[in-house]
């Protein structure tokens, strides 16, 4: 769960999730997950409308409460989640908006228009484009200081991209040059951990070695089906890899090992969305038409 920490909460644990629906919905865990058997049902504390079509991604500020969102209404949009106020929208793209992230004052967007774009958060403006791919654009992601945004396309390409400069860094693939359905960079900045369609592979790439079809580590199991869908995967507090699959299952890979060390198992549909709290061990899954849950994870002894 994305956390929106607060001084006198340092351990908050609040998740925003969006959907096709248009909307976004923001659920505080602190008091209601405890770690036993039972489950809760949640009310969201928060609900966010604006958008007139559906919502692929939703990024938190990492210094500010502020979510953007990307939707196939083909804008970004900015919102306050303390108050839910709509705050910017950010028009410029000529297609179904895919993928945003967010650093600071800047936000990045990738699009099905096959460009990615660069906006001033408090502006509104475009202060960049970059004909980054070929097919449309999967995923965006900013390293932890904001210099550097990778991207990804059903081009099968991984790309680096200098956010000063504009100038392509570097291009990296796997064999085959399967389509790129999610990438990001770790926490520190050095990999960038990437999922593939039709052979359901996640990819840990160096992001400073030489060669691009080169990459550190692979994960890939039975459990892992991916031929269809754009599928996130996210690192988890204690440093393992967290993925859904389109048979409904979690799964949670030794980052090391690469082996996998648990699949849980509650939605009816394939999880396309995964997200891990950075500091606590809690987990979010949300899945498809047929299951249209958001679900919470944590270990049996857990407590805030």
């Amino acid at each position: 769960p994305s956390r929106l920490l607060k001084k006198d909460q340092p351990n908050a644990a609040i998740c925003a999730s969006s959907s096709a629906d248009g909307y976004i919905k923001l659920w505080n865990l602190q008091d209601s997950v405890t770690g036993s058997k039972e489950q809760h049902l949640l009310e969201p504390s928060v609900t966010c409308g604006g958008h007139t079509r559906g919502i692929n991604d939703i990024a938190w500020n990492p210094v500010s409460p502020f979510l953007a969102s990307a939707s196939d209404d083909k804008t970004v949009r900015l919102w306050d989640m303390v108050t839910g106020d709509a705050l910017v929208e950010y028009r410029g793209h000529d297609s179904f908006v895919f993928c945003v992230d967010q650093y600071r004052h800047m936000i990045v967007s990738g699009s099905f228009d096959e460009t990615v774009k660069l906006w001033d958060i408090r502006s509104g403006d475009c202060v960049s484009t970059l004909p980054a791919h070929s097919d449309p654009v999967t995923s965006v992601s900013f390293n932890r200081d904001g210099t550097v945004v990778c991207t990804g396309s059903h081009d099968g390409l991984i790309r680096l991209w200098d956010v000063a400069t504009g100038e392509c860094l570097k291009t990296i693939y796997a064999a085959g040059n399967p389509p790129v359905c999610s990438a990001k960079f770790s926490p520190n900045s050095k990999f960038i951990l990437a999922g593939t369609l039709m052979d359901a592979t996640l990819r840990l790439w160096p992001v400073h070695r030489t060669g691009s079809n080169l990459c550190a580590k692979t994960y890939k199991s039975e459990h892992h089906v991916n031929v269809k869908y754009s599928i996130v995967a996210d690192f988890t507090y204690d440093g393992n890899i967290l993925t859904g699959s389109e048979t409904g299952k979690v799964i949670l890979y030794d980052l090391q090992s690469q082996d996998v060390l648990q699949v849980l198992e509650e939605h009816d549909d394939a999880v396309l969305a995964v997200s891990a709290h950075d500091k606590l061990p809690l987990l979010a899954s949300g899945a498809m038409m047929n299951d249209r849950r958001v679900n919470f994870w944590a270990p049996k002894s857990f407590q805030f």
